[in-house]
């Protein structure tokens, strides 16, 4: 594989590999400014979203960002590809003001159901990362506005992760919400992890780190449909990159899974490590 002369990989040659590391093709990842891939799978999820099995580890997850990042009383967070803000709504209880940011209606919907249910007040809002400035900009005077929060969070691929032509603006949209001295996390996709466990039938695209699968998501009333599913992954350096490339100093970097986010001590990534998680702030 030869280089362009900005130093990065060529396009010529097949790049997908299968699960036996044979040259195999893969539906074209999205790009930059394609429609996001998440809202579909919101759109069937609705309220059966709390079934899959990654979103039940939230007491586990808090646990260990309240030993990363201050989540005390009055303390402004952003939840950032929020699904049914399962991690606000259980913050909520301790008077932590959240304001959460789907691209999916019918998922939003769901938070806020189970919001009125728990008797917890927290804020949704429909928007797509690529753009939330422009959603915090327009949500009302009682939303904090760009620069407004103490703490950002990106979680289980919430927002990234669909295409790495589009995380890098996710990122600094990120770095735009919150506040000079403020917190960034975000959790991604782990390429080692990756490569190593392709499945049959998946697609691990080996330039530009993104693995591709035929998802089986599950719906109301047992229903299930197929999606095209892309997830950018990253090693542990182009991760520290991503943040750094928006103006985040990055404090730390671990491997993680979910609802194992304090699995691992700072500095500590295995091979067998499904996610990534890191936690940067905003120079101030």
């Amino acid at each position: 594989m030869t280089r362009s002369g900005r130093g990065e990989p060529s396009t010529d040659g097949p790049s997908w590999r299968d699960h036996l590391d044979r040259p195999t093709q893969a539906p074209a990842t999205p790009g930059a400014d394609a429609p996001a891939a998440y809202a579909p799978i919101g759109a069937f999820q609705g309220d059966a979203y709390h079934r899959n099995a990654f979103a039940h580890g939230t007491d586990e997850e808090l646990a260990a960002l309240r030993a990363l990042v201050p989540l005390d009383e009055g303390t402004r967070v952003l939840d950032v590809g929020c699904a049914d803000a399962r991690h606000l709504r259980r913050l909520a209880t301790a008077d932590v003001i959240g304001v959460g940011v789907d691209v999916a209606p019918a998922l939003i919907g769901a938070g806020r159901a189970a919001a009125q249910r728990a008797g917890v007040e927290v804020e949704l809002l429909v928007g797509d990362a690529r753009e939330l400035t422009a959603t915090l900009t327009t949500a009302g005077a009682a939303t904090p506005g760009p620069g407004g929060f103490d703490v950002v969070w990106s979680l289980c691929q919430g927002a990234l992760g669909t295409s790495p032509a589009s995380d890098p603006r996710v990122v600094a949209e990120l770095a735009s919400a919150v506040r000079p001295g403020g917190w960034v996390v975000v959790t991604l996709f782990h390429a080692l992890f990756a490569a190593r466990h392709l499945a049959p039938g998946d697609a691990f695209d080996t330039r530009h780190l993104v693995h591709h699968q035929r998802s089986e998501v599950r719906g109301p009333d047992e229903r299930r449909r197929e999606f095209d599913l892309w997830t950018a992954a990253y090693t542990a350096r182009e991760g520290v990159r991503l943040l750094a490339d928006a103006g985040l100093t990055v404090h730390s970097v671990r491997g993680a899974e979910p609802g194992g986010y304090g699995r691992r001590a700072a500095g500590e990534v295995a091979l067998d490590d499904p996610e990534l998680l890191l936690v940067a702030t905003r120079p101030g």
